[in-house]
């Protein structure tokens, strides 16, 4: 079996280190597990989330969204993005037309093979990120900008990404990539997949249903944060 995490909201919060208490069942659990880590974040912040034995261990890497694969700290493929004329506009008409009051900077990242887009900014600290978030649950905010940019731009892949978030991409530079990279780099073994973000417009979903369609050997297992996650590595097994 193959395990495949997630990171923001199933291995830690959104932008934050694993705990130390998480990172010592992760340690226990995975001493004979092939694991693997799918994020929408680059390597750098992921480095930034992951324990660097945690990480390092790993049997491979998929920084945004399956965008680039890494093993044993080499570069296999890497994907790009190039938006159309006019896009960048677009979102930041979009942007300046929000009510949210509050804007911190990094409203715009280009991860390469994919942009990461926010109203807040990714610049947020964990304050700004809870109450963009309480916002955004209430008037769904994220939700109406993704349905006032897809019409124009039907070429172009929109999909909910962490707390405060749109993952912006072409079709098929999804996660659901990575299934294709397992079975080309990897091996044919069935996969487990633990995410936060598996229903539509989720930027887990890709890969979730991908799983689903290929084999019933495959597992999908949502998870609502990192204590679920925790708890059901513990379930899986009795490494703690």
């Amino acid at each position: 079996m193959l395990y495949v995490f997630d990171v923001d909201k199933t291995l830690a919060e959104s932008d934050c280190m694993m705990t130390n208490e998480f990172a010592d069942v992760f340690r226990k659990w995975s001493k004979d597990k092939k694991y693997f880590f799918c994020s929408g974040s680059d390597l750098t912040k992921m480095k930034q989330q992951i324990p660097a034995d945690i990480l390092q261990n790993a049997t491979a890497i998929f920084p945004v969204m399956g965008g680039e694969l890494w093993i044993d700290n080499e570069l296999k493929y890497q994907r790009t993005f190039t938006p159309p004329e006019g896009f960048r506009q677009d979102i930041e008409k979009l942007f300046n037309e929000s009510p949210y009051p509050e804007r911190t900077g990094e409203h715009i990242q280009d991860r390469g093979s994919m942009w990461c887009i926010s109203v807040v900014g990714k610049a947020a600290n964990q304050q700004q990120r809870y109450a963009y978030t309480a916002y955004d649950d209430k008037v769904n905010e994220r939700v109406t900008i993704v349905e006032k940019l897809a019409p124009k731009y039907p070429d172009i892949l929109f999909t909910i990404g962490g707390q405060i978030s749109i993952d912006v991409s072409t079709p098929g530079n999804d996660k659901g990539q990575v299934l294709a990279a397992f079975r080309k780099y990897i091996s044919d073994e069935p996969v487990t997949f633990l995410g936060d973000r598996m229903t539509k417009g989720g930027n887990d979903y890709p890969l979730a249903e991908k799983l689903k369609q290929e084999s019933n050997k495959n597992q999908v297992v949502p998870v609502t944060g990192p204590e679920d996650t925790m708890a059901k590595l513990i379930a899986m097994s009795d490494c703690c």
